[in-house]
Formats: structure tokens, sequence, C-alpha cells
């Protein structure tokens, strides 16, 4: 089962990546061709604005979700890393039970009401997309971060207290 979750996991990994790559590449470029068209053209391009913005929040969750299974994220574990074994290894589970239930209460649930309760709602400049459709990052994250939360949590319980090491990269 370890090696097939590792198989899935890996996937959604490089899937994450690949879209977060494509998303900084239109990101990019979008705000090029808004400055070219505003000071080379004389008038900017109205879409770039709200697309760069939509283009932003996609970015900023799907990389916190990416950051977060990558234990690249910001992390003090160092008044954890002072407390005896088991303790050390009691905070780290509390740790991993906050998350999934702030990712599942905020991030999913929280973020699948607002999107659907803006899905109504059309992006002046950007007609076919909705607010709805911005909104729908968050559920996204959310449900990459519970995963990944619940990988940590179990790989903490596989863990003996006195190998647990640091809970973040940087850390480490």
């Amino acid at each position: 089962m370890s090696g097939l979750w590792q198989k899935v996991r890996n996937g959604f990994v490089r899937t994450l990546e690949i879209l977060l790559i494509v998303l900084v590449a239109v990101m990019t470029l979008t705000v090029l061709w808004g400055v070219f068209t505003r000071f080379v053209l004389g008038h900017q391009a109205q879409y770039t604005d709200e697309l760069a913005r939509v283009l932003l929040v996609w970015v900023s969750m799907i990389g916190a979700a990416l950051a977060f299974g990558g234990k690249a994220h910001l992390g003090v574990d160092f008044f954890v890393n002072l407390l005896h074994p088991e303790a050390r290894k009691t905070v780290s589970l509390l740790v991993q039970a906050v998350i999934v239930i702030l990712a599942v209460t905020v991030f999913i649930r929280g973020g699948w009401g607002l999107a659907l309760a803006q899905m109504s709602q059309e992006l002046p400049t950007l007609r076919p997309l909705t607010r709805g459709m911005v909104y729908l990052s968050l559920p996204l994250a959310g449900l990459f971060i519970t995963l990944f939360a619940v990988e940590n949590a179990l790989s903490i319980l596989r863990t003996p207290a006195g190998q647990l090491g640091s809970q973040t990269r940087s850390e480490g």
C-alpha cells in the first residue's frame, strides 16, 4: 500500500507542479503584455490586471499546498525540539490534527461554500470566468493540504519518538 500511495502522491505532486509552472508562466506573460500595452501602445489591455489577480490567487493556493506537501513551509520547531521525544511526537501529531481541522473547515467547507455562492458573479473583463472559479482554488488546496497532513500524521505515528526529526526541511 505504501508503494501505491507513493506513486499516487508523486503523481499528485507532479501534476500540481506542472499546473503551478503553467500558471506562473501565464501570469508572467499577462503582466508583461499589460506593461507593453500600457507603455508602448498607450492603452493597457483591459483584462490583464484582473487575469493577473486571478492567477495570483491560484498560484498562491497551489503553491501553499505544494510547499506543505514538500515540508518546505514555514515552521518553527525550535521549542518543540527542546521537548522530550514522546512529548515532541505528541505535539507533532497535535499540529497535524489542527492542520487537518483548519484545512477541512476553512479551505474545503468554507472555500467550497464561497465558490458556490460566487459562481453567478462574472468577472468584468473576463466574462466567461466567475468569482466562484477563482475561489475553487481554496477547496482544491485544502484537499491536498489535508491529504499531506494525514500522510504526515501517519508517518509520525510509524516513527519511533527518539527518531522523529523536524517537521520542515528547513529545520531538519
